[in-house]
């Protein structure tokens, strides 16, 4: 048997090998992944949703939220808007 054969011989033993490991690997993974589908899954109907009325209450008081944050920040612009236009440079200019 001449070296090149032999050569050929062990690279088809290591890829074989490899591709056994890497097989191993997937499954293991794939296990993983359904466990971890499945505990999804049970945390999932553990949720308590809330009922019509409470999604339209909160979604209401979301929204006024919301308004009023926009507002404080476009009062916060138009306020700094003058400072930074109109005073300051009477003040330093």
């Amino acid at each position: 048997m001449s070296v090149l054969a032999l050569a050929g011989i062990v690279a088809m033993v290591l890829v074989a090998a490899a591709l056994v490991v890497w097989r191993e690997q997937v499954k293991a993974s794939a296990r993983a992944t359904g466990v971890f589908i499945g505990e999804v899954q049970s945390e999932v109907k553990k949720v308590t949703w809330p009922d019509r009325q409470q999604l339209k209450s909160m979604t209401w008081l979301i929204l006024v939220f919301v308004a009023i944050v926009a507002m404080l920040i476009g009062l916060m612009d138009v306020i700094l808007q003058l400072i930074f236009t109109n005073w300051l440079p009477r003040w330093f200019g």
